[in-house]
C-alpha cells in the first residue's frame, strides 16, 4: 500500500487525449486491461474498438452555430439539428451532430502512452499565488468564455459495440406504411432501455399482431444488405408480426431468429431471463393499450447498461432519443397529422453538473424542440398535438451516501472554500471508481490535495483544463492507479440564464485487478480528497461518487465506494434508516438527485410508497419520527411517502415534477409489471417504475382517456417532501398491467 503518491503530467503529443470525454480517455488510455470490455468474451477482435463524436454547439443566433466536426470514415448517427431555445425574453439557437468510427488505440497515439507514463517527469512545486492574482487569473479566463459569439464542444466517446454490429457499407434505407391511425387520439411512446421484448403479449394489438412498430436493438448483428440504423438492427412491425404468426415455437426460440437471446453470440442477454428491466419499463409505460397507442424501442448495449457509471451510455441514450423522434417523424407525415410522444428513460447518474447543462440534456432539449418547431412547420393547422414528453426518474440514490458539498462563507473569495472528502474504496472491487467534483467556473485558486489510505498528504500540481494528471504510487513511477482531469463547461449565461461549472475528475484503478492482470492495483481503504478554492458567498462545491454496483440482470464485478464520514448520521433516534440531513457532515442526502434530470425538456418522477391501513396501523409514519425536522406525533399514518432510497434535490437545483409508486409497502416492496417472457408478472422497485407510470399518464392524456392526475400531496407545500416527490403524486394503478398485484 503507498503511503505518498507521485503525479506527472499526462502525455499528449498529437491531441488525442484531449478531445476525448474524461471518462473514455481513461477507458482507452489505462483501462483496457482490466475495464468491463476485458472480461467480456469477444465475437472479434475488432471488437469494442469504436468511438462516437458528438458536437453540442449554442449561439445568439441560429446562422451563427458552427458547422460540426467531421473526419474521414465516419458515419452519421444524428444528423445535424439545430433548434430555437426561448428562455424568458431570451432567445438563442443549439445544434447538436453525432457520428461514429473505428478507433483502435493500437494503433495511434494513445499505444505509446498505456499504461504508464515511465515516471521521468515529475511537476514541479506549485507557487502559491496571492487571493488577487488567483482573481484576476480566473476573470481572466472566465472573461474569454462569455466574449465568445459561439460555444462548442466537441468530443469523442468509447463505444463499447461489437463489429457485428457494425453494417459494412450498408444502404441506409427506411419505409413505413400508412396504417389508417385515429388523428384525434393516436399517441406514440417511446423505451429507451435495457433487454425489451417485443413480442411480449402486453404489447399486442387486439388483433394479435404488435403495437411495437419499431425496435432498434443497439449491440444486434448487423443486417447483411441494406440497413435502416447506423448500427444494430432495427425490428419493424412487419417482422415481429411475422415472428408471432410463425408456426408453434417456444418464445425465446422467435426472440433468437430476431436476433435477440442468441447464446450462440457472446454477451449478456437480459431479455431471456425471468425478469428484464426495458419489458417492465416498456409494460408500465405502454403495456395492454388500445392498438392507437404505438410504442417505439430503443434497447441499449448490453456492455452500456453494465457500465452503471454512466461512462459510455450518453452517446446511445442521444442516438436512441433521436430514432425515436426522427421515426416519430416519418409516422406523422405518413398518417397526414403530428402525433404526439412520450419518452421514457429509466436510467441514472449519480454525477454531472446538476444545472441542466450535462451534454446530454443540452442534446435532448436541442432534439425535442427542433421536432416540435419542425412538425409545426409541417403541419400549421394543427398544431395542437406536436408535442414531445420526456419523462425521467430522480433516482434511487438518497442512502449511498455519495453526494458532499460546502458553500463559499461570508467572506468570499478573499478566502478559499475547502471540501474534505473521506472516500472509502472498498476491497475487491474489480471495476474503476469515479469521484466528480463540481465548482462554479469562476472559482479561482483551485487546489487539489490528496492522501491515499494510511498515507501523508500530497498536492496536486500541474492540473489544468488543458492538462490532466497521472497518480503513481511513490514506490513505483511506472504503475498509474489513477488519473486526475480538470474540464470546463462551454457557453455563455447571457444565452440561457444558466451559470457554468467546471469539474474535475479523479479516475481510480480497481482496488483489486482480475486474476490475468497483472498490474498494481489502487489501494482500497480511505483516501482523503481536498479540494480548495475561491468562491463567492453562496456559491457551491459538490462532490459525488459514480454508481459502482451491477444493474438488474447482470453479475456484480464491481463494489460501491462512498463517503464514510463518521459525522454523517446514517439512523435516527428510534434506529431506523434517517432520510433527513442533521449534524455538522458535508455528507448530504439532498443532491442526490438523477444527475441528467434537471434538463428543460424533462418531467422527473419520485417514487413513493403506497402501505395500506392493515400494514401501517400502530406504526409511526415514516419520515415522521423523532429526530426528524418538524417531527410531531401522529394519531392517523399517511397513506403514501417518499419510498425510502428516494433521491433528494438540493434547493438551487431543479425539484422533481411529480411522484408515483414505486414500492406497495416495506413488506410488499415493488410494482407488479410485465415480466421478460409474455403472460409473465414480476414486482420491481424503484424510481426506474415510477418514472414510466407518469410516462403513462401522459400518454393516456393524449389518448383522450382523462386519467386521474397527480394529486396536491397533503405536505405539498414542505421543500423536504418536493425535493424528493414534487408537489403533485399519482394514484397507484389499478388497472393495466402494473394493476395485475
Amino acid at each position: 500500500m503507498p503511503d505518498t503518491l507521485t503525479f506527472t503530467p499526462e502525455d499528449d503529443p498529437d491531441g488525442v487525449t484531449a478531445t476525448f470525454d474524461p471518462y473514455s480517455a481513461w477507458s482507452l488510455r489505462y483501462a483496457l486491461d482490466f475495464d468491463l470490455t476485458a472480461t467480456e468474451d469477444r465475437d472479434d477482435p475488432q471488437d469494442f474498438r469504436y468511438m462516437f463524436t458528438v458536437d453540442t454547439m449554442q449561439a445568439g443566433d441560429i446562422e451563427d452555430l458552427p458547422e460540426p466536426f467531421r473526419i474521414e470514415g465516419e458515419t452519421d448517427v444524428v444528423l445535424l439539428t439545430r433548434s430555437v431555445n426561448i428562455d424568458g425574453n431570451t432567445e438563442s439557437a443549439q445544434g447538436t451532430f453525432q457520428s461514429i468510427a473505428p478507433f483502435d488505440p493500437v494503433e495511434n497515439s494513445f499505444s505509446q502512452l498505456a499504461p504508464a507514463e515511465g515516471g521521468t517527469k515529475r511537476l514541479a512545486v506549485a507557487q502559491d499565488l496571492d487571493a488577487e492574482a488567483e482573481i484576476a487569473a480566473a476573470e481572466e479566463e472566465e472573461a474569454e468564455d462569455q466574449a465568445r459569439r459561439a460555444s462548442r464542444d466537441t468530443l469523442r466517446f468509447r463505444a463499447p459495440l461489437r463489429k457485428i454490429s457494425l453494417p459494412a457499407d450498408a444502404p441506409r434505407t427506411m419505409e413505413y406504411t400508412a396504417q389508417g391511425l385515429p388523428e384525434a387520439t393516436t399517441t406514440i411512446v417511446g423505451v429507451i432501455d435495457d433487454g425489451i421484448n417485443p413480442l411480449h403479449s402486453a404489447f399486442r394489438e387486439a388483433a394479435g399482431g404488435t403495437r411495437v412498430d419499431f425496435a432498434w436493438v443497439q449491440d444486434a448483428a448487423a443486417p447483411t444488405g441494406s440497413t435502416t440504423v447506423p448500427f444494430g438492427r432495427e425490428l419493424t412491425k412487419a417482422e415481429i408480426d411475422g415472428a408471432l404468426a410463425a408456426g408453434p415455437k417456444p418464445e425465446i426460440d422467435r426472440l433468437a431468429a430476431l436476433g435477440l437471446g442468441d447464446f450462440t453470440r457472446a454477451g449478456v442477454h437480459t431479455v431471456a431471463q425471468r425478469l428484464s428491466h426495458g419489458t417492465h419499463v416498456a409494460s408500465l409505460a405502454g403495456g395492454d393499450g388500445p392498438d392507437h397507442l404505438r410504442i417505439l424501442t430503443v434497447q441499449l448495449p448490453a456492455a452500456v447498461t453494465m457500465a452503471t457509471s454512466g461512462a459510455f451510455m450518453s452517446p446511445f441514450v442521444l442516438a436512441g432519443a433521436a430514432h425515436i423522434l426522427d421515426r416519430a417523424w416519418i409516422m406523422s407525415l405518413a398518417e397526414g397529422f403530428p402525433i404526439p410522444v412520450v419518452i421514457n428513460f429509466s436510467y441514472s447518474l449519480s454525477g454531472g453538473p446538476h444545472n441542466g447543462l450535462h451534454f446530454l440534456e443540452r442534446a435532448i432539449d436541442t432534439l425535442v424542440q427542433a421536432h416540435i418547431e419542425r412538425l409545426a412547420r409541417q403541419f400549421p393547422t394543427k398544431p395542437g398535438r406536436a408535442e414531445v414528453e420526456v419523462v425521467l426518474p430522480s433516482g434511487n440514490r438518497l442512502l449511498a451516501r455519495g453526494h458532499a458539498e460546502t458553500t463559499g462563507g461570508a467572506e468570499g473569495r478573499t478566502v478559499k472554500t475547502a471540501l474534505t472528502l473521506p472516500w472509502r474504496v472498498q476491497p475487491g472491487d474489480e471495476s474503476s471508481n469515479f469521484l466528480e467534483i463540481w465548482m462554479p467556473r469562476t472559482a479561482a485558486g483551485v487546489e487539489l490535495w490528496l492522501t491515499p489510505p494510511g498515507g501523508t498528504s500530497t498536492r496536486v500540481t500541474g492540473l489544468s483544463a488543458n492538462q490532466a494528471v497521472v497518480i503513481h504510487p511513490a514506490s513505483d513511477p511506472t504503475a498509474v492507479i489513477g488519473r486526475i482531469s480538470l474540464d470546463r463547461q462551454k457557453g455563455q449565461k447571457i444565452f440561457d440564464g444558466i451559470a457554468r461549472k467546471k469539474r474535475v475528475l479523479i479516475a481510480l484503478a480497481p482496488s483489486c485487478m482480475p486474476a490475468s492482470v497483472t498490474r498494481q492495483p489502487a489501494p482500497s481503504g480511505l483516501w482523503q480528497v481536498e479540494l480548495r478554492a475561491r468562491v463567492s458567498e453562496g456559491e457551491h462545491i459538490e462532490a459525488w461518487i459514480q454508481r459502482d454496483d451491477a444493474p438488474l440482470g447482470y453479475r456484480r464485478q464491481g463494489r460501491q465506494s462512498y463517503f464514510d464520514d463518521p459525522a454523517h448520521q446514517r439512523w435516527d433516534a428510534m434506529g431506523g434508516v434517517a432520510v433527513y440531513d442533521s449534524g455538522p457532515s458535508m455528507v448530504t442526502r439532498i443532491g442526490s438527485l438523477n444527475g441528467i434530470a434537471t434538463g428543460r425538456a424533462s418531467k422527473v418522477v419520485g417514487p413513493s410508497m403506497t402501505r395500506s391501513d392493515r400494514l401501517s396501523t400502530g406504526f409511526a409514519a415514516l419520515g415522521d419520527l423523532p429526530g426528524a425536522p418538524g417531527y410531531a406525533p401522529l394519531t392517523a399514518q399517511p397513506g403514501r411517502s417518499a419510498a425510502l432510497y428516494a433521491a433528494a434535490a438540493a434547493p438551487h437545483m431543479r425539484q422533481p415534477d411529480a411522484s408515483a409508486e414505486g414500492d406497495r409497502s416495506l413488506a410488499c416492496p415493488g410494482v407488479i409489471g410485465a415480466g421478460a417472457a409474455s403472460g409473465s408478472r414480476m414486482p420491481m422497485n424503484g424510481s426506474s417504475v415510477a418514472a414510466p407510470q407518469y410516462a403513462r399518464y401522459l400518454a393516456d392524456r393524449f389518448l383522450g382517456l382523462s386519467p386521474p392526475g397527480p394529486a396536491l400531496w397533503p405536505g405539498g407545500a414542505e421543500a423536504d417532501h418536493i425535493s424528493r416527490l414534487g408537489p403533485r403524486a399519482l394514484p397507484p394503478q389499478t388497472s393495466g398491467v402494473s394493476g395485475q398485484r
